[in-house]
């Protein structure tokens, strides 16, 4: 039975998962580097936070194979001596990302009605009402720049308080824009025309001072910059000479040039104009839930399913690809492995709609990893995915997409065997605005919408009135509830029903539920 070691005080759920899946799992949070590295032989897994993974753990480490932080940054982890160690380094990308939206809200509303100075004035015994006049989101024009998944996030949520959106993303396509409500302009246009501009880019060579003296210049009457993402995307010098000199112009910011430690901030030099806090962007207790989740989910999937999720040290992800498309391609290996029967394929064809496009051959990459693992239960790194298919035997096509159709980001998976007879099978799948895995299409069923999650059952069957009620009743006489379901038919009058369950579907059931619906194919999986 393989060990794991959680290192980091966690949210329980991530014992909780690893141990459903009849893995072992010691917690021993708070352990220094060189304490992990005396711990850590025999342990086939690791979850940290903060906690430092050096040369020393990973020499010490005597059958390490997977490190997963519940973050984002991998800063404290040798990743790179991982690599070389064959140690799986994962992390857990967007499990604070609504919590950081949120906060980036929180920030409008209490810059805009001056909340924090208003609280201190009636707590220290004052009634300042006419005093503390405030503005409204509602009406007010919102920029955000960086329109990822928290940037997403911050103009589906704006939305609701009736604020009109331009963004600014040099890797956004203008059909994601507008899914999102957001119309694209330059940076110029947005420090020009916003009244409120949030800020939501990762820090790096290109960001890193991309907010200069003239942007802000530009800032109108009254603007409030708010700043979730790093203080160093905002040139610090340039900062504090423009808020020195624009009284008028207020801030709100969850980080800061210091660093986050104690001690005076410069940027409280502006007095009641700032709102600030101490880096609380993930700082909620769904977050820390998501992250442990997450990073449970990582450690399991890989030594349970072979499956890597959000991976670190395989194939390079670029910065402006979603990783959640690379688990996307996972997802739809695993349905077309079920919708053929388990025969292997022997040509498989990638579409990539939308900006993805530009990615085509990194999603290929995960795509074959994927099917490499599902087929054969070999863990292939993702570079070696497409030669190793291609000894078994398996063609692999990158096809041209045909933007006109409208689809969107998304990934069309079409997969052909000719092992026994010949079957096809054709899966389309997108991200959600919130993140979340969607098929869009499976075969001739154009309309599916799904999110699968959890225990599913699949069936197909020619459609005829009283259908959902039969398997409903079947799985009730087991005990079973549907926690969702998707219902569609095609034109040839098929039906798909897609349920999700609260628990796994065993034989009986199953065999019930085929003896009362005849599908011409059914399969149940968990995702």
């Amino acid at each position: 039975m393989p060990k794991i070691l959680i290192a980091t005080k966690l949210n329980p759920v991530a014992a909780e998962l690893l141990s459903e899946a009849g893995l072992e799992v010691d917690i021993i949070p708070g352990l220094s580097d060189e304490a992990l590295a005396e711990k850590i032989a025999g342990y086939e897994g690791l979850i940290v936070r903060s906690e430092k993974v050096t040369r020393k753990v990973l020499d010490a480490a005597d059958c390490l194979q997977a490190v997963v932080r519940a973050g984002t940054g991998v800063n404290t982890i040798d990743v790179t001596y991982a690599t070389e160690k064959n140690v799986q380094v994962m992390n857990t990308p967007g499990a604070n990302s609504n919590s950081v939206a949120e906060l980036a809200m929180a920030f409008m509303l209490s810059a805009l009605r001056r909340l924090p100075y208003a609280d201190g004035s009636v707590k220290a015994g004052r009634w300042e009402k006419g005093s503390l006049m405030g503005n409204e989101l509602g009406g007010k024009v919102l920029g955000i720049v960086g329109l990822g998944n928290i940037g997403s996030l911050v103009a589906a949520k704006a939305r609701g308080f009736g604020m009109r959106m331009i963004g600014f993303d040099p890797v956004i396509s203008e059909n994601r824009a507008a899914e999102i409500g957001v119309e694209l302009r330059s940076l110029e246009d947005i420090f020009s025309e916003a009244d409120v501009i949030s800020l939501h880019v990762p820090l790096n060579d290109k960001t890193r001072g991309l907010i200069g003296a003239d942007l802000l210049s530009r800032l109108r009457q009254g603007a409030l910059l708010v700043n979730t993402a790093r203080a160093e995307t905002v040139d610090r010098d340039a900062l504090l000479a423009f808020l020195k000199e624009r009284e008028d112009v207020r801030l709100a910011t969850d980080v800061f040039y210091e660093g986050d430690v104690e001690g005076e901030k410069d940027l409280a030099g502006i007095g009641d104009r700032l709102v600030g806090s101490p880096h609380l962007g993930a700082s909620t207790v769904e977050a820390n839930y998501r992250a442990a989740r997450a990073a449970g989910e990582g450690v399991r999937d890989f030594l349970v399913k072979r499956m890597v999720r959000y991976p670190v040290n395989n194939l390079e992800v670029p910065p402006d690809l979603h990783p959640r498309f690379l688990e996307l391609t996972h997802l739809i290996g695993q349905l077309a492995y079920y919708n053929l029967g388990g025969d292997q394929p022997h040509e498989v064809r990638i579409t990539c709609y939308g900006a993805l496009n530009r990615h085509i051959d990194v999603l290929t990459s995960y795509l074959l990893k994927g099917l490499m693992d599902i087929y054969h239960n070999e863990v292939v790194n993702p570079r070696d995915a497409e030669s190793t298919a291609r000894e078994y035997g398996i063609n692999v096509v990158r096809r041209v997409p045909d933007d006109s159709k409208g689809y969107g980001e998304s990934i069309t998976i079409d997969i052909l065997s000719k092992k026994q007879e010949y079957r096809e099978t054709s899966i389309r799948g997108t991200i959600t605005q919130e993140g979340e895995l969607k098929i869009k299409r499976i075969d001739k069923f154009l309309n599916v919408d799904l999110i699968p999650s959890g225990h599913m059952l699949f069936c197909y069957q020619q459609d005829r009135v009283g259908l959902i009620n039969e398997i409903s009743s079947a799985l009730s006489s087991g005990g079973i509830n549907i926690l969702n379901i998707r219902f569609t038919t095609d034109k040839q009058g098929n039906s798909v029903a897609a349920i999700q369950t609260d628990k796994e579907v065993g034989k009986p059931i199953y065999d019930k539920i085929r003896a009362a619906v005849s599908p011409y194919k059914s399969y149940v999986m968990n995702v």
